[in-house]
């Protein structure tokens, strides 16, 4: 069940999707001033303009890479990085090279419903094939809706144009007609969207390669949803609930479990089919920020 939403945050972005760079840059330059974005010469610092650096500001939050901290007694606002993601990322892969964490940086947008609930519908709501902008901004509009407290509205037109921003953020670079559109974001290497072949200007959602979507990258998600102290969930929930690999990766029950196969081998869970259970239990305790340092640090082993 969802809180009600009184403010709807839309076209946070500028109508930019981040582009590569663009996150290390802007940690880079926290990190030696934590309150960049309310200096003088933050464009001067980023070497952007003033839309691409609210962008910045905003791609930073959205992804969980930074949070935003009030000091002066609330008078002052600064960035730092967080301790359990952005501290880690930063640390293993800042110039965000590895697949793997474009993926949790997927997960992260996806789940922040208050910064990017356009991402969060789409991904955890809709479930259109075949479909069109337009499809997409009627169905997934109407879903807001019922999220909305009473007498909240959102402006239908920065809604067109988040579900723009989604589609161009994820559409294969190979398959963009405009060469505006050349400066993409790296989130379109994930496989998780592309033109469908039976209409034009239609949309499908597909599933990450096999190569290319890590068991850990799967294991770094189902851990986030599970309650503290929890080790074990339905395989049904990792396919259907919001924010879990079912929803936030377009996979479907098959893929899930040939997933949840890779980890039973690799001695990461159990799963247990008999008797109609369909339980997966973790075989050690687990955080999260556990999962990406292991991944990171047996990736620079091999």
């Amino acid at each position: 069940m969802h809180n009600k939403i009184k403010k709807v945050r839309l076209k946070g972005n500028e109508s930019f999707n981040f582009r590569e760079g663009w996150i290390r840059k802007g940690v880079r330059c926290i990190s030696k001033y934590p309150m960049l974005f309310s200096r003088d010469d933050v464009m001067e610092q980023l070497g952007v303009g003033s839309k691409m650096v609210k962008s910045i500001k905003y791609w930073l939050l959205a992804t969980n890479i930074c949070v935003e901290r009030y000091t002066n007694s609330g008078r002052s606002r600064e960035l730092e990085l967080t301790e359990d993601y952005g501290q880690i990322i930063n640390r293993y892969d800042p110039y965000l090279d590895d697949i793997f964490t474009l993926f949790t940086l997927h997960y992260q947008i996806v789940k922040n419903d208050a910064l990017c609930i356009t991402w969060n519908l789409f991904f955890n709501e809709y479930d259109g094939v075949d479909f069109t902008k337009e499809d997409m901004v009627s169905v997934c509009g109407a879903l807001l809706n019922k999220r909305l407290d009473e007498g909240s509205t959102f402006s239908e037109s920065l809604f067109s144009d988040d579900c723009a921003s989604v589609l161009r953020m994820y559409l294969n670079s190979s398959e963009v007609e405009d060469p505006e559109e050349s400066l993409q974001c790296p989130l379109s290497s994930l496989g998780l969207l592309a033109k469908s072949t039976r209409s034009k200007n239609s949309y499908i959602k597909t599933a990450p390669a096999k190569d290319q979507l890590d068991k850990l990258a799967v294991l770094y998600v189902i851990v986030s949803n599970l309650p503290e102290g929890k080790q074990s969930i339905r395989i049904n929930e990792l396919v259907t609930s919001e924010n879990n690999i079912g929803r936030v990766f377009n996979l479907n029950r098959v893929k899930v479990n040939e997933y949840l196969d890779q980890l039973r081998v690799a001695g990461y869970l159990t799963i247990n089919r008999t008797a109609g259970l369909d339980m997966i239990y973790l075989n050690e305790a687990m955080t999260p920020a556990s999962v990406l340092t292991k991944y990171y640090e047996e990736t620079q082993v091999r």
